[in-house]
């Protein structure tokens, strides 16, 4: 489903109460809902472990 991209001018017409509507819409908590996002952060911590465990002494 397409979201609507709010532009700055149609956001200051709304009132605070609406722009928080709108905000609260557009959330989303389902990681399948972002896969790509999902998986870059792994990568991420993936790459920040194999750094840590090169530069760690026993």
């Amino acid at each position: 489903m397409e979201r609507k991209i709010w532009t700055a001018a149609e956001l200051e017409k709304m009132t605070p109460a609406e722009r928080s509507r709108i905000s609260r819409a557009c959330e989303i908590s389902d990681p399948n809902e972002f896969p790509e996002l999902l998986e870059r952060a792994r990568e991420s911590a993936r790459r920040h472990m194999d750094a840590n465990d090169k530069t760690q002494t026993a």
